[in-house]
């Protein structure tokens, strides 16, 4: 289960979709090189972005698993399996509202979801094999990267209608995620000290040190998993 929270705090997609988004941006900016009077301006607002994003993401993921314990568990309730066990949860609570609040966070979930996994697996691949990529060309400038994206989403509805179960894909999904987040956490720590690469905007001490601990965590965390 933390193999799991790591894999959906820290995905390792989210590194190329953010990477990717970024760098279309400085381009559209004309900031590309990394010279321009408003990277400066640029970084702080980027960061300030990826704080506000992730504490977010992590306050809703608490607050997820608070509502999940205080109405499921203390039903006795210890397994969700299918999503509509999941939307207990609320029903315990919002009564019959709960359905129309659970399809609503479905909804809403998967508009923010879906163009996010569709594109970063996209970014991925077009990067792999030096593919043109890029939301902001046009599908005859990137024919392969937009045929990525909806092969991915053609996929995902195909394995919706032969009844894959998503709450267990989900589940396995995360954990994967979880197992993939270290190296490429590593990757990043390292990157982020090479001055020839990122000159004055190399990462500081503390930035460092909690980049090392997230990536210390989440490699011990197999290896304890795995332990007898």
């Amino acid at each position: 289960m933390c193999i799991s929270l790591v894999g959906t705090t820290i995905s390792p997609y989210l590194f190329f979709w953010q990477t990717s988004e970024e760098v279309e941006e400085l381009q559209d900016h004309g900031m590309a090189s990394g010279d321009g009077d408003g990277v400066d301006t640029h970084l702080r607002a980027m960061c300030s972005d990826v704080v506000a994003g992730m504490s977010s993401g992590v306050l809703v993921m608490f607050a997820i698993m608070v509502t999940s314990a205080a109405t499921l568990g203390k039903a006795g309730i210890t397994t969700v399996s299918t999503a509509e066990e999941a939307a207990l949860a609320l029903e315990l609570l919002a009564g019959s509202a709960a359905r129309l609040l659970f399809t609503l966070g479905i909804v809403g979930t998967g508009l923010l979801a879906v163009p996010v996994l569709a594109g970063s697996t996209s970014y991925a691949i077009a990067e792999t094999f030096g593919w043109r990529e890029g939301l902001g060309l046009k599908m005859t400038q990137a024919k392969a990267f937009y045929m990525v994206i909806v092969g991915s989403m053609v996929v995902g509805m195909l394995m919706n209608m032969i009844g894959t179960n998503p709450v267990r894909m989900l589940y396995w999904a995360a954990i994967l995620n979880g197992l993939a987040a270290p190296p490429f956490i590593v990757v990043i720590l390292l990157l982020s000290r090479r001055r020839y690469l990122l000159g004055q905007h190399v990462s500081g001490r503390v930035s460092t040190w909690l980049v090392a601990a997230a990536a210390t965590v989440s490699a011990v965390l197999p290896v304890l998993y795995l332990m007898p």
